[in-house]
């Protein structure tokens, strides 16, 4: 069967992406690919072309040669068209170029240049991958090479290093939360999380007290309002935590619910926050769902995104 154009695209970008960090010749001619695929030569070349104007892909040489761009790469990885295990080692790899050259900056100042087969060497870097990946880096303005194969980081770069070393606090916080007894676990996950809010550009205030009502985080963000409760419990949380929502729900206007259990959510629970969705919204945070905010997989609003499409379109409760 004939891919579509997504497919063909997706495909392509899938092997230039192979050829670009796994073969000596990083090059690919596309007529073979139009062989194996059968497609029509005439819409394949459109599709070559648009995607080279997207800049995702360019010529290499004369007779339908071509390579992955380094913004081709990111798209490829951000769309997982890739293998988990490539995708993990190339951005390992590119974390800890930059985090090195970020350590030279930091003792050395703004003339600090490394030499590009010293950058990482305690990380034990493949030399090809790490040759490869500094040069992506230098592409796309996180690096700039100097001269005689030595780089320096770019005020890009170390935003994007401060941002990393920040998420990598968290993932640690998280790790001793997790360690702790139930008792104090959940208000130290509440403050954490009240943290990943604010990272994730929202505004919040954590343990927010009435006359007769507690909550646990208010998110915010201009006129949009999310009142969380977060549970790290023994057992999945019961429905009897979702009604209790809805009441604090009720006494407000426009403003959605959430609720984050560490432990899952009893049939009941969906149910019950199902049966609500004509009423009020209430979004359901499962163990993995926090763990791909701590760990900066998702940001929190691609999972508010992704739980708002499936309650409007599909009228279903998603988590994980």
């Amino acid at each position: 069967m004939t891919m579509n154009q997504t497919q063909l695209e997706n495909y392509i970008l899938n092997r230039l992406y192979g050829a670009r960090f796994l073969q000596e010749d990083q090059a690919i001619d596309l007529h073979i690919i139009l062989n194996e695929q059968g497609y029509d030569e005439n819409n394949f070349w459109k599709i070559i072309n648009r995607m080279s104007h997207d800049g995702l892909i360019r010529a290499y040489s004369m007779g339908g040669f071509y390579q992955i761009t380094s913004f081709g790469v990111i798209h490829a990885e951000k769309n997982k068209l890739i293998s988990d295990e490539l995708i993990n080692q190339n951005q390992v790899a590119r974390t800890l170029i930059l985090d090195s050259l970020a350590k030279v900056y930091e003792e050395e100042g703004d003339m600090s240049v490394t030499y590009y087969e010293n950058i990482a060497e305690e990380a034990d870097l493949d030399m090809r991958v790490r040759q490869d990946n500094l040069l992506l880096l230098n592409d796309l303005g996180y690096v700039k090479a100097v001269t005689n194969g030595c780089f320096s980081i770019t005020y890009k770069g170390l935003d994007s290093v401060r941002e990393w070393r920040k998420r990598r606090t968290i993932a640690e916080e998280f790790d001793s939360v997790s360690q702790m007894t139930p008792q104090p676990r959940g208000r130290a996950l509440q403050r954490l999380l009240a943290k990943v809010m604010e990272q994730h550009g929202w505004s919040q205030e954590e343990g927010v007290r009435t006359s007769n009502e507690e909550m646990d985080i208010i998110v915010f963000r201009e006129r949009e309002y999310y009142l969380f409760e977060c549970k790290w419990e023994k057992n999945p949380i019961e429905a009897s935590v979702i009604r209790e929502l809805l009441g604090k729900l009720n006494n407000r206007v426009d403003v959605r619910g959430a609720v984050i259990s560490m432990s899952g959510f009893t049939e009941g629970a969906v149910k019950q926050a199902h049966d609500y969705i004509g009423q009020r919204i209430i979004m359901l945070f499962g163990p993995d769902d926090v763990g791909s905010m701590v760990k900066g997989k998702k940001t929190f609003d691609e999972l508010l995104n992704t739980k708002y499409k499936a309650m409007v379109t599909r009228k279903e409760i998603v988590f994980n």
